[in-house]
């Protein structure tokens, strides 16, 4: 239904009747004659100076209402909807979280010097671009920041994932949905994930009394099917970029490899194992699948890696070539399925009901020590 039209009438009906229901009223139909595009210079003039007028009144419930009926609305007076996003918490929030009006200086500023709760609700936003996302990641209370991190229209650069990572960075609540967000740089999510995964073993050593290699093991495997998670998510760049960053960290393991290859990430294979043998990828891509078995087993021992996971590798790698499609495209769920059961047949003595239970049992074939490869020198 449209607005009613706004008269002088109005502007009377403030100076004759000043109840605090009547400048509500006044208040509503005000900024909601805002939305029509058939106001006249002269009537939006007046609508201003209204809206002017009753952004400073005292009554709190007049400027909620105020704030309530501009939230989202795109033609709403600047001047006025920041004068509302200073204001006090219950009558800032609706235009902090959904005003269209606020610039992003606007929001930096307003996170800077705001409360927790208007920090929150500029979190909120539908669309938190990277200087506001950076301003929270600086300033942000703990409950903004966990606010931005899950929120999926929020655009989280280097920068503020950087800061997120100094201030926060041994706060799982944080970092794991840091973690999942698609535009961080994958040395960076790595580096996330190390953190994770260790403060997960400390707190299974301190709260249950787990022992501590049990722990590191665990730690190790969280650690790992993370990362697996995040190979997804990352170009070839970034891949062969991780593989450099792991080598050199000693936690390019063969474990984490036989995940990616399981989940159908072979780039990252290429890459782990071109990384381990100082072997160009090109010249790599052929050994591991134009060569036949003699080429990749090459490949897997000038890498080093353990003897026990060979056969584990060898059958993934079939399954790739045959369930692959001729245009390079590849059915996750089917070919998930192909490698669980390819695996059970290689490794009869194991009985596992999924592909993660299935690596890490496998993963206590490896012989004694972590599983750690240094890079090879040629």
């Amino acid at each position: 239904m449209d607005a009613e039209q706004l008269t002088i009438g109005d502007v009377e009906r403030l100076l004759s009747n000043p109840s605090e229901d009547a400048r509500i009223a006044v208040a509503e139909k005000v900024a909601l004659n805002f939305t029509s595009v058939e106001l006249a210079p002269r009537e939006r003039e007046l609508a201003h100076e209204i809206l002017g007028f009753l952004v400073h009144d005292v009554a709190i419930s007049v400027r909620e209402a105020l704030a309530r009926c501009l939230d989202d609305n795109p033609a709403a007076p600047r001047d006025v909807v920041l004068r509302l996003a200073r204001d006090i918490d219950q009558v800032a929030i609706p235009v902090l979280k959904r005003s269209p009006v606020l610039t992003d200086e606007d929001l930096v500023g307003l996170v800077f010097y705001g409360s927790p709760e208007k920090q929150c609700a500029i979190a909120a936003r539908a669309a938190v671009p990277e200087p506001v996302s950076e301003a929270i990641a600086h300033r942000g209370d703990r409950s903004a920041v966990l606010t931005l991190v899950h929120n999926a229209g929020a655009v989280i650069n280097e920068a503020a994932a950087t800061i997120l990572v100094k201030r926060y960075g041994d706060d799982a609540d944080v970092a794991v949905p840091l973690v999942q967000q698609r535009e961080l740089p994958a040395l960076l999510v790595e580096r996330l994930i190390a953190m994770v995964s260790e403060q997960l073993r400390e707190y299974l050593v301190a709260h249950h009394e787990v022992d501590h290699r049990v722990a590191a093991t665990l730690e190790e495997q969280t650690r790992e099917r993370a990362t697996a998670d995040a190979l997804t998510r990352m170009g070839n760049d970034d891949l062969r970029a991780l593989a450099g960053q792991l080598a050199e960290n000693g936690r390019l393991t063969a474990t984490l490899i036989l995940r990616a290859a399981c989940a159908g990430e072979v780039r990252f294979v290429e890459a782990a194992f071109a990384e381990l043998t100082s072997v160009p990828g090109e010249r790599i891509w052929r050994l591991i699948h134009d060569v036949g078995a003699l080429g990749f087993r090459a490949v897997y021992a000038r890498a080093g890696m353990p003897e026990a996971l060979y056969p584990a590798f060898r059958r993934v790698l079939d399954i790739y070539q045959a369930v692959r499609s001729s245009d390079g495209s590849l059915d996750l769920e089917l070919y998930r399925s192909h490698v669980l059961d390819g695996l059970r047949e290689t490794f009869e003595k194991i009985d596992a009901p999924d592909l993660e239970t299935m690596i890490d049992k496998l993963a206590r074939l490896v012989s004694a020590g972590p599983g750690q490869r240094k890079r090879h020198v040629a």
